[in-house]
C-alpha cells in the first residue's frame, strides 16, 4: 500500500470518505484539461492536516474543498518557479556565425 492508501484509510476510519472527494478533484481537472497535474503529495499533505486538526473541523468538506485548491496553487506555483529557474540558466541568445 502506498502513503496515501495509508492516509485516505485513517481519514476514512475517522469518519470522512476522503476517496470520492479525491476522485471527483481529479475528475474536474481531467474535465478542465488542466496543464499541471497535482502530486499525490499534495493529497498525502491534505490527509495529513486533517488528521492533525480533524477535531477543529465542522465541515470536512468545504474544509478539504479549501485546503486542497489551495494546496494545488501551490505545488503547481512551485513547479513554475522551478521551470522558470531552469530557463534562466539557458542562454539569452545563440551567436551565430556565417561564413
Amino acid at each position: 500500500m502506498t502513503e496515501l492508501d495509508l492516509l485516505r484509510k485513517a481519514v476514512h476510519e475517522k469518519g470522512f470518505n476522503i476517496s470520492v472527494l479525491i476522485n471527483k478533484f481529479k475528475k474536474t481537472q481531467v474535465e478542465r484539461k488542466a496543464l499541471y497535474q497535482v502530486p499525490e503529495s499534495v493529497f498525502c499533505d491534505v490527509c495529513k492536516e486533517y488528521l492533525k486538526n480533524g477535531d477543529r473541523i465542522d465541515k470536512s468538506y468545504p474544509y478539504f474543498m479549501k485546503v486542497l485548491v489551495m494546496k494545488a496553487q501551490e505545488s503547481c506555483a512551485n513547479a513554475q518557479i522551478k521551470e522558470h529557474a531552469k530557463f534562466k540558466k539557458e542562454p539569452a541568445r545563440l551567436k551565430i556565425t556565417i561564413g
